[in-house]
């Protein structure tokens, strides 16, 4: 669903490649219902009582993770959701500047029989950056933050409402 998300935006592949490994454990682990819920940990015998301080209903991965009321009421929403913008920015940002150096092309010979196996170099070496942003770093972050760069002004003008830019 994230890397979907990030294609239909447009993110460059370098980035939904570090974002990608980034929430991938969060995400099999919230899939498969094995986050430390009280529920959880009331089966794994780490907890004696599975209810919600909250609300005191009964606290699982989804009653976490879906608006429950208390939740909406208290605004733990727009600070989890503040909470992961900031950590996308900061990965992000730090990929500026990052680039591997052009690797060199290998070919790997065989034997007519498949006996015997070589690699062979190539005259050119690869110069094609990886993604868009690869190697650059002349692009700037900006996120719906507080403590961010504001978006430039050409986005503010119009009604749209990015959490973050690239540019």
């Amino acid at each position: 669903m994230i890397q979907l998300a990030l294609r239909m935006y447009h993110v460059p592949e370098d980035i939904q490649v570090m974002l990608d490994d980034y929430f991938s454990g969060f995400r099999m682990r919230s899939v498969y219902d094995l986050l430390p819920s009280n529920a959880n940990l009331v089966r794994w015998g780490k907890k004696d009582d599975p209810t919600c301080p909250l609300c005191h209903g009964r606290q699982t991965t989804e009653h976490v993770l879906s608006s429950y009321k208390v939740g909406l009421l208290q605004g733990r929403y727009t600070w989890r959701h503040n909470r992961v913008l900031q950590e996308l920015a900061s990965v992000i940002s730090t990929a500026k500047g990052q680039s591997s150096p052009p690797s060199p092309n290998f070919t790997i010979f065989t034997t007519e029989g498949g006996a015997k196996k070589w690699c062979g170099r190539s005259n050119t070496a690869s110069n094609q950056r990886k993604g868009l942003l690869g190697g650059c770093d002349d692009w700037k972050v900006s996120a719906d933050l507080p403590e961010w760069d504001k978006h430039p002004e050409v986005i503010r003008r119009t009604t749209l409402s990015p959490d973050i830019v690239i540019h």
